[in-house]
């Protein structure tokens, strides 16, 4: 008898470590649930870090830098074949996406439809981007729970990010009384203010009308937007502390080329190595007996070790060719990339500013044939842009009164304005779009010219998307991989959605 009393003991001994092993699984400091007040700012810096994951790529691709060597495979011959990871994808599914899903779910609990709406917008913001740069893409099957989700056309993902904004502002319209306090903690954008959450939904949608305008029609739908987000704008910037002691503190474009613990994607910066394209330089020359240079350009980089702004070749860096090119051959050559506006430790993440939206509305009139509507706004997003980087007010009203700047609706033409938003969207993955949807025409990009280093096979076609991500879409999707082709070595020159159909 005392042998069985024993061994029930003992077996109810291990029922109960067993049962503790489960729990294991639950830090008994750490709490399983949380409010919406503090995933909200995790979401925000993570928005801030997917933009920068694209622009780590599209800066060279939309000829702002490019590598001193001529040698990388991505940045110059857009080889992208022998990758292993590609962070932009994870940023917006894992980083951005999943934690907006939480958001929701967590605010749906709580009645608070303020950080439902911001949720939605931030979601439907993230898609558009990731969308621009992959094409199509999982919407109605992703965070389903299935590892092999069916890829939605691009044009479906315009149709649900729509919807995501139509759902965001609706959502902050019925925003009651029980609603979580939102404030400066929490919304580290706009400081709870959420007439200006409703205005940069719009701006987005501005955005991305444009993208499809001159196929769907669609300018002066473009032009509303616009103005219902300009009514009651600010600046959607993220802006990091003063004075960063950790690598999550950083921009990830700063010169101590941040590469937080949790970025297992290798997208650290290598500004350090580049520098500024001849074609950047030659829209940032003025050339007049008073102003040699874009007063931007010494707000954009820092002086170099010689003071001189030097640029060169995309794809070439500094290396002689046959023809008699002979670019500088020393770093101390070019303006120094780091610590510009946006490219210090402690700079600001830009998600819109007003000057993208005036010039959005500029190409919109232009096209529309409206071209004193398309001056005016044209010369706001240039005012607006020079008011933010520029200092000196007389080198401010130089620049505007020199022959940079148009001056007559007559004169206007398309280059003008996609050439002043180039400087003014500055390492903004948003450009690279423009320079696809104008198919890197030089009427709309006077001077650009396809990279020499790109490589031969693609037959001198242009690079159009960024490829999915190895480590998850080629292994637990292979199927939509090779239903869409997207294994091909000419996968990135195979033009997206809105490209395709451009009348541009």
């Amino acid at each position: 008898m005392k042998r069985i009393t024993l061994a029930i003991i003992t077996m109810l001994v291990v029922v109960s470590s067993c049962t503790k092993r489960l729990d294991i699984n639950q830090n008994p400091v750490q709490p399983v649930t949380t409010t919406s007040n503090l995933v909200l700012p995790g979401i925000l810096g993570n928005m801030a870090y997917h933009i920068y994951s694209q622009a780590r790529f599209a800066a060279y691709h939309s000829f702002y830098v490019t590598t001193s060597t001529g040698t990388t495979s991505i940045e110059d011959r857009w080889d992208y074949n022998q990758i292993t990871r590609l962070g932009a994808w994870r940023w917006h599914y894992f980083d951005v996406g999943s934690n907006c899903m939480t958001l929701m779910r967590v605010a749906e609990q709580e009645g608070s439809d303020n950080y439902y709406g911001i949720a939605k917008i931030i979601l439907a913001y993230s898609f558009l981007m990731a969308t621009d740069v992959f094409g199509d893409m999982p919407v109605k099957q992703a965070y389903t729970g299935d590892f092999s989700p069916l890829y939605d056309p691009q044009e479906v993902v315009y149709e649900e990010v729509a919807k995501m904004l139509d759902e965001g502002i609706a959502a902050i319209e019925r925003t009651g009384p029980q609603a979580r306090k939102l404030d400066a903690t929490s919304d580290l954008i706009y400081q709870g203010d959420l007439s200006k959450w409703v205005s940069f939904a719009h701006a987005v949608r501005a955005r991305m009308l444009l993208h499809t305008a001159s196929f769907k029609g669609g300018y002066d739908k473009v032009i509303q937007e616009v103005d219902a987000a300009l009514a009651n704008w600010k600046d959607a910037i993220y802006k990091y502390v003063e004075n960063p002691q950790k690598d999550w503190d950083r921009n990830m474009w700063g010169p101590s080329a941040p590469n937080p613990q949790w970025n297992f994607a290798d997208i650290r910066n290598n500004l350090v190595a580049a520098v500024s394209t001849d074609f950047f330089m030659n829209a940032m020359t003025v050339g007049s007996p008073n102003q040699k240079y874009d007063p931007r350009l010494y707000a954009l980089t820092s002086p170099g070790k010689k003071g001189i702004y030097s640029g060169t070749r995309s794809s070439e860096g500094m290396n002689p060719r046959a023809d008699g090119y002979n670019p500088p051959r020393t770093l101390d050559d070019f303006a120094s990339l780091y610590n510009g506006y946006w490219t210090a430790d402690n700079s600001p993440q830009p998600f819109i500013l007003k000057e993208e939206l005036y010039f959005i509305k500029a190409e919109a009139a232009y096209h529309s044939n409206d071209k004193q509507t398309a001056l005016d706004a044209y010369t706001e997003g240039i005012k607006s842009n020079l008011a933010r980087l520029v200092t000196n007010i007389d080198s401010l009203n130089a620049y505007l009164a020199s022959d940079k700047v148009v001056k007559t609706k007559e004169e206007l033409d398309i280059s003008d304005i996609m050439m002043q938003k180039y400087i003014a969207l500055y390492l903004q993955p948003e450009t690279w779009v423009d320079m696809r949807r104008y198919q890197y025409k030089d009427y709309a990009y006077p001077g650009i010219y396809y990279p020499a280093n790109a490589l031969k096979e693609f037959g001198g076609a242009w690079i159009q998307r960024l490829p999915y991500d190895p480590q998850t879409e080629y292994i637990y999707n292979p199927k939509e991989i090779a239903r869409l082709n997207a294994n091909a070595r000419n996968w990135v020159t195979q033009k997206l959605w809105w490209a395709e159909k451009s009348t541009l």
